[in-house]
């Protein structure tokens, strides 16, 4: 994962839309995408890197490591309602309610990956959650299953 120049390591990078950078150029490469987004992992500082086999590369995470790209109601063979999320790696989970905090610029973040990584919404996927939610007061929630989901700012 080195650059190739002089032992210097190139820059890889996650902007704020989750679009991937090396040194500034965007990385395109579909099989080099999925293998980075499949190795991200957090560092003892809270930091992020990639780690692939024996190496290890710091990356600059713009914002968050995922980005929540589109989200969508569903019910389960139970009759539960759950809401659907893609991320920007691909993958699809149910969003946890309970992890839904708003930032204090109003963007909507929730963790993701089983609770051990932030994701930022879009703004098309903000707007679909944002159907949803309910004010109380000075208080926002997302009614779910009988629950109130408050929506705290951080």
């Amino acid at each position: 994962m080195n650059s190739g120049q002089a032992g210097q390591p190139g820059e890889i990078r996650i902007d704020k839309e989750g679009d991937w950078f090396f040194n500034g150029v965007p990385i395109i490469n579909k099989n080099i995408l999925d293998l980075f987004k499949a190795s991200i992992e957090q560092d003892e500082s809270g930091g992020y890197r990639l780690h692939i086999g024996e190496e290890i590369s710091p990356i600059v995470v713009e914002d968050t490591p995922y980005v929540v790209t589109r989200i969508e109601r569903d019910v389960d063979p139970d009759g539960q309602s759950f809401f659907l999320i893609r991320l920007s790696d691909g993958a699809s989970e149910r969003l946890c309610l309970e992890t839904v905090y708003l930032a204090s610029d109003n963007v909507p973040y929730c963790r993701v990956k089983n609770g051990r990584f932030p994701a930022r919404f879009l703004r098309a996927p903000y707007y679909d959650l944002a159907e949803f939610i309910e004010q109380e007061g000075e208080r926002f929630f997302i009614p779910h299953n009988g629950t109130r989901f408050y929506i705290e700012t951080r």
